[in-house]
């Protein structure tokens, strides 16, 4: 499954050169309804829930099933200048969330069969995103922050680079070192007929009239 992570610049470059992406933690997320789709009125599930979050030893990596919604690149590509990565996912190591209008009744017991339930649904205003995750364990922490590499899980095979960009290729080939000829490199741009992104076929040294 391909998957499409946004990043300014700077991070993207450096997520390039170090081989990975960060994981973010479930309190670090921007929505304060993760893994929380169910209604919450009983003050103690609440609780439970609550101290559930926070005693996770997993985080998440979020990505999106496409790249050419403008909307995703102004809210998480630096207003279209940073980058896009784009990597080839097992189907297994991934899923896409559900979107829903209502918060889903409470189970009277929660278990293992509403995880899935719990990881990947979300409030149907977040639809734009086409959001894939990946539920990552967090093992090794550096510098305050958990990473995975890329692997045969995580595989980079596509860098896109926004349409306000102002990086050169050679600063993104550098980044990429060894992994560069396995990997197409895009320049993108605002589209003519439809308002959307797409691939600006002149290449990064297209010429303003």
């Amino acid at each position: 499954m391909l998957a499409y992570k946004f990043l300014n610049a700077e991070f993207g470059l450096k997520s390039l050169r170090e081989r990975r992406l960060k994981i973010s933690a479930i309190e670090d997320l921007n929505d304060p309804f993760e893994l929380m789709p169910f209604e919450m009125t009983d003050r103690l599930r609440r609780r439970a829930f609550n101290i559930l979050k926070k005693n996770l030893n997993r985080g998440l990596i979020c990505f999106s099933s496409e790249w050419k919604d403008p909307v995703i690149w102004a809210h998480y590509s630096d207003k279209h200048k940073g980058l896009c990565l784009g990597f080839e996912i097992p189907k297994k190591h991934c899923k896409e969330i559900t979107y829903v209008s209502r918060r889903l009744p409470c189970p009277e017991a929660i278990d293992l069969s509403h995880a899935q339930t719990t990881i990947f649904t979300k409030y149907i205003n977040w639809s734009y995103e086409k959001e894939i995750r990946v539920w990552a364990e967090m093992k090794e922490k550096e510098g305050g922050l958990f990473y995975k590499p890329f692997d045969k899980q995580l595989k980079l095979v596509e860098v896109i680079a926004g349409a306000r960009c102002k990086l050169r290729k050679s600063e993104i080939v550098d980044a990429l070192h060894e992994l560069a000829p396995q990997v197409r490199i895009i320049k993108a741009r605002a589209g003519f007929r439809r308002f959307e992104i797409v691939e600006n076929l002149q290449g990064f040294n297209r010429k303003r009239r």
